[in-house]
C-alpha cells in the first residue's frame, strides 16, 4: 500500500512539472489577459492621477489657510495696537450732575466715557476717603489721566 502512495505522488508532482513546463515555454497569452493587464495600468494611472490631484489640492488649500491665519493674526495685532493707541490717548469729558443724584451715577458716566476704568473703583474711593457726601450739582470737565483723587477733589470743589 505504501508502494501505490508513493507512485500517485510521483505522478502528480510530474504532472505538475509538465504542466510548469508548459505554461512557461509553449502557452501563448490569450486577449483576455491581454486586457486585464493594459486595464490594470490604466486604471492604476487615472488612479494615480486622482491621488496626485487631490493632494495637490490639499496642499493649496493648506498654503490658502495659512495665509488666511497670518492675516487674521495681523489684523488681530494692528486692532490691538490701535487700541493701546486709543487707550492711551487722553479723553476729555464733561460730566453734568443735577441735584440729588447719587454718587454712583457719576462713576457709572466716566466709566462709560472712558475717564476711570471701573465705576465700583470710583465709587468705593468716594465713600472710603469721605468725598461722597461733599459731592455738588453742576458741570465738570474732567480727563482720562486725572486719578481718583483730583476727580474727586473737582465733584466737590475742595481744590
Amino acid at each position: 500500500m505504501k508502494k501505490n502512495l508513493r507512485m500517485l505522488a510521483l505522478g502528480f508532482l510530474i504532472s505538475a512539472v509538465v504542466l510548469l513546463v508548459y505554461n512557461q515555454f509553449f502557452s501563448t497569452q490569450t486577449k483576455a489577459d491581454e486586457t486585464k493587464v493594459t486595464s490594470k495600468k490604466t486604471g492604476s494611472d487615472e488612479n494615480s492621477k486622482t491621488w496626485k490631484s487631490k493632494y495637490e489640492k490639499l496642499l493649496a488649500q493648506q498654503e490658502l489657510d495659512k495665509q488666511a491665519e497670518a492675516d487674521a493674526k495681523k489684523k488681530a495685532e494692528e486692532a490691538a495696537k490701535k487700541k493701546a493707541g486709543e487707550a492711551k490717548k487722553v479723553k476729555s469729558y464733561t460730566l453734568t450732575i443735577s441735584r440729588g443724584d447719587p454718587s454712583s451715577k457719576a462713576g457709572d458716566e466716566l466709566e462709560a466715557n472712558g475717564i476711570v476704568k471701573s465705576s465700583s473703583e470710583f465709587d468705593k474711593y468716594l465713600r472710603d476717603n469721605n468725598y461722597e457726601k461733599y459731592i455738588r450739582d453742576g458741570s465738570y470737565t474732567l480727563k482720562s489721566d486725572m486719578d481718583y483723587e483730583k476727580i474727586a477733589k473737582i465733584l466737590t470743589h475742595k481744590d
